[in-house]
């Protein structure tokens, strides 16, 4: 049985048709190309070449074997060139689930970028509570997650991808406006859209700005987006992370740091038991280069 590296010796001979030309075009020796050459007419059982002069030429047989491997080293080229794209990132698939923040905020202009120096890759992009996006890595059911302040599980990995803070958000006539950042004492008078018992940012909240400090909540919300909406409507004071509030100034809204500062940290998510293929990889650095443009504006 001839194998793929004979083939291509007697396809370059062919092209060639002495074993000398032959072998610079592929860099080996010419006892290297003209043995392989004869093995192959031994393996065969019939002569490829005839000798005449310094030439070989091609015997009918060889014509037909020539014509007959094109296919062959079509599919090569082409499984080549797809072995390129996927090393170097441009083609495959990737299953991607986020929290609402960073899918609302940082997702679509990280999405941009990558796809745009990527047209072949496609993407499944679903938005679910931090609680889906570990079910869905720990299942199998998506490549990478994104949340802020995932909870540790076992089985998973955990990336820091970014890092942003809480804020108040609230009108531009609110009377907060005139602080350049909000303490525990200046919210007292105020309504609080807060977030729901269990929700992660409430629970950051809580430990580390309200340290179980009494909290006039006027609604509660399971999602920032929800409470920034709400607090545009003027009923109340939004207490939510920075990238839902400022990424991309969609909402219509002074945002005030919180005293002392709560740090909200954004974290990749993979299966410990599964190496990240390239392309998750790229987008997660691409993810990291979208945070930092975002914290340098």
């Amino acid at each position: 049985m001839l194998n793929l590296r004979q083939l291509e010796i007697f396809r370059e001979v062919m092209r060639c048709q002495t074993t000398v030309a032959a072998a610079q075009g592929l860099g080996l020796s010419q006892p290297t190309v003209s043995n392989s050459i004869k093995h192959m007419e031994a393996q065969l059982g019939f002569q490829l070449f005839e000798r005449i002069g310094n030439r070989l030429v091609p015997t009918p047989e060889a014509l037909e074997i020539f014509q007959d491997s094109d296919p062959i080293f079509s599919m090569v080229r082409s499984f080549s060139r797809k072995l390129a794209s996927v090393r170097d990132t441009r083609v495959g698939s990737l299953r991607l689930l986020a929290t609402p923040p960073i899918a609302n905020a940082i997702v679509p202009t990280a999405l941009r970028k990558f796809i745009s120096a990527r047209p072949e890759v496609h993407f499944t992009f679903d938005v679910r509570r931090t609680e889906g996006v570990i079910e869905g890595i720990e299942s199998g059911f998506a490549d990478v997650g994104l949340s802020l302040e995932p909870y540790a599980r076992p089985g998973l990995d955990f990336e820091l991808v970014g890092a942003g803070q809480m804020v108040c958000a609230f009108p531009s006539d609110h009377p907060l406006a005139a602080k350049s950042e909000i303490s525990l004492k200046m919210l007292e008078p105020h309504p609080v859209i807060g977030y729901e018992p269990g929700a992660r940012l409430g629970l950051l909240l809580q430990r580390d700005f309200f340290e179980n400090g009494a909290m006039h909540r006027a609604i509660e919300v399971r999602y920032s987006n929800t409470a920034c909406l709400l607090a545009e409507s003027g009923l109340g004071v939004a207490l939510v992370d920075s990238f839902t509030s400022m990424f991309g100034e969609r909402y219509k809204l002074e945002v005030r740091p919180l005293q002392p500062r709560v740090i909200v940290e954004a974290y990749a998510v993979y299966q410990k038991a599964r190496t990240p293929k390239r392309l998750v990889r790229a987008f997660v650095d691409q993810l990291k280069m979208t945070f930092e443009d975002w914290a340098n504006t």
